[in-house]
């Protein structure tokens, strides 16, 4: 008896109920949303996105020993990722360039105007865990380099949550927990009833976010998700990052602050932030 086997094919070469496993920053969580049923609809594969800290990125991707495409905030990071063995080297792409910001309550009723406002009294700021999520490193670094001592004590007496990733940290602020927070120049834009953003001095601002994406090195699925990254790169999926108000260069990014600035790089936290 001759047996026939049939691989189901979607119009676009897909095959069906093929899934991928994607492993983003939460700082990326809202374009990729997008992109990612962008993928479905137009290639037929579905993803399954886990959003997270880059520090519980790494623990879930080396204790599950699984994934097939990983999408980090920082080249530094991604770097950290390849030391790891955690991706192919070879599959690394760039994509949307954040900035640091003071983000603050819809038309800041604690008049905060600069950093050194978030060490005024009575005022209460959240920062990202600097141990877990790049951009409390990111803070971290920018007070550790502009406040004097005294200012840094008192900032520090105001840190009242260290949020354990990006989303979590900008609801703290949406549900009115605290008054500021260290974020991006983009939260602003996307819940403008509830959020402004005050911009850093041009000399207060250490380096910037510069998103990568890679395939994971456990993958049993690196064409199509090779497929997906490239993807990432093409001008359909560099608008949705455009409409959510990241940069889509180096020079964009530049242009806001007025100023050039290291593109990611390594800062590494002092022990009495991580020991807090």
């Amino acid at each position: 008896m001759l047996v026939l086997l049939f691989i189901a094919m979607s119009s676009t070469g897909a095959i069906a109920d093929e899934k991928l496993m994607l492993f983003c920053g939460a700082h990326f969580k809202q374009p990729m949303d997008e992109i990612t049923g962008l993928f479905r609809e137009k290639i037929g594969i579905e993803i399954n996105s886990n959003y997270a800290s880059v520090g519980t990125l790494f623990s879930q991707i080396m204790l599950g020993k699984q994934g097939d495409m990983l999408i980090l905030p920082s080249n530094d990071l991604m770097e950290k990722a390849k030391e790891k063995g955690l991706i192919l080297p070879d599959s690394i792409k760039g994509l949307g360039y954040s900035v640091p910001a003071i983000n603050i309550q819809q038309g800041n009723p604690k008049n905060i105007r600069t950093l050194k406002d978030l060490a005024r009294p009575g005022i209460r700021v959240a920062l990202g865990n600097p141990e877990t999520v790049f951009i409390g490193t990111l803070g971290v670094e920018i007070v550790e380099k502009t406040l004097s001592s005294e200012e840094k004590n008192l900032f520090r007496k105001n840190v009242v949550a260290y949020a354990e990733d990006f989303p979590k940290l900008s609801s703290m602020l949406m549900l009115k927990q605290v008054d500021a927070i260290i974020g991006f120049h983009y939260l602003g834009l996307w819940y403008p009833d509830k959020v402004e953003t005050v911009k850093f001095k041009p000399e207060e601002i250490q380096r910037i976010s510069a998103g990568q994406a890679s395939i994971i090195s456990y993958s049993k699925n690196i064409p199509s998700a090779r497929r997906f990254i490239d993807f990432l790169m093409t001008g359909e999926c560099q608008a949705v990052f455009k409409k959510d108000n990241y940069f889509a260069t180096p020079e964009e990014a530049f242009s806001w602050i007025g100023a050039k600035k290291p593109i990611g790089g390594e800062y590494t936290v002092p022990q009495d932030w991580i020991k807090r």
